[in-house]
């Protein structure tokens, strides 16, 4: 498994989709920028709260992780089927499931990591730019960090688990385009449910369910539709 890892990886291409990662926090705090300057200088508005600007982080970061991920699968795992170069990949004395494996667990790597890494990066710009320009309704406090914090790695998690529906969805086609509506539809679907949580985030039971149904279904896949070639 750890051969075929550093083998997709070489073809994952780190390099680039570090560039996409640094790309899309950089329109992450761009958004943040225009929306908090204006209700900064917009007499009709009131300023943005700290807890309203870090859930609004939270939605850009997780929503594009998350179809960016879906892409990754589409080129990456998908794309082979529909191409039918997998039956070149086949041809070689490879555990065709470690192959598709191999890639998936890459995929789920990048998007956690890529989470995490908004979250940090767009939270800092926040806190900067209110020290400096007063940009944000009250003051921070280290306190807050006590529920940031979880609610990022709420997000990292659930994110991972929740980028291997578009696989799934994508085996089951095996369709490039369904694969990347999938994330999107996911996405809408996971804002229901934590606009619903007086949190804001995921319940540890809804995670722990969302990981045993999407897990299990996956099995089933990797059984069932990852053998076969068309």
């Amino acid at each position: 498994m750890e051969h075929l890892i550093r083998l997709e990886l070489k073809k994952f291409g780190v390099g680039r989709n570090i560039m996409f990662t640094v790309a899309a926090i950089l329109f992450s705090i761009l958004f943040i920028t225009v929306s908090l300057v204006d209700s900064m200088t917009d007499p009709e508005q009131t300023k943005d709260t700290f807890e309203s600007t870090f859930l609004i982080i939270g939605l850009l970061v997780s929503s594009i992780f998350l179809v960016y991920s879906s892409v990754l699968t589409a080129r990456f795992v998908i794309g082979e089927y529909d191409r039918r170069t997998i039956i070149l990949l086949f041809s070689y004395p490879l555990n065709r499931k470690g192959l598709i494996a191999g890639k998936m667990m890459i995929i789920m790597v990048y998007t956690a990591v890529s989470v995490m890494m908004g979250y940090i990066c767009c939270t800092g710009f926040m806190i900067i730019a209110d020290n400096y320009f007063d940009m944000l309704e009250g003051t921070f406090k280290i306190s807050l960090l006590q529920t940031w914090i979880p609610a990022a790695v709420t997000a990292a998690i659930v994110c991972t688990i929740l980028s291997v529906w578009p696989f799934i969805i994508g085996m089951i086609r095996k369709s490039v385009s369904a694969t990347i509506v999938s994330s999107m539809i996911v996405v809408v679907f996971r804002q229901i449910i934590i606009s619903k949580n007086a949190a804001n985030r995921e319940s540890l039971l809804q995670i722990l369910l969302a990981a045993v149904i999407t897990f299990a279904i996956a099995a089933v896949i990797f059984k069932k539709k990852v053998p076969q070639l068309f």
